[in-house]
């Protein structure tokens, strides 16, 4: 966080962890632009064929490994939602 002895010193708990909040979220941030740069040159410039195309998830980490199975009652109502919304 860059903070100088002094600097920490004169801070009260609740404005130091406004700061680490901060700081954790601009840490966040960089690390999904970066992903999202990393992805884009990963799908564009590989010589081979992708099964699939790399996405920020997917190299986060935060991609979730199992599908949810639909039943072909929700799907039938998911459906009719939409096709009601829809017109």
């Amino acid at each position: 966080m860059g903070l100088k002895p002094w600097e920490f010193g004169r801070l009260t708990f609740g404005e130091f962890q406004q700061l680490a909040d901060g700081y954790h979220w601009r840490t966040k941030q960089e690390q999904i632009a970066t992903a999202g740069f990393v992805a884009s040159i990963i799908n564009t410039c590989t010589s081979r064929d992708l099964k699939r195309s790399v996405t920020v998830d997917m190299l986060l980490g935060q991609e979730s490994k199992e599908k949810q199975v639909k039943t072909k009652d929700q799907a039938r109502a998911e459906m009719k939602d939409l096709l009601s919304t829809v017109g």
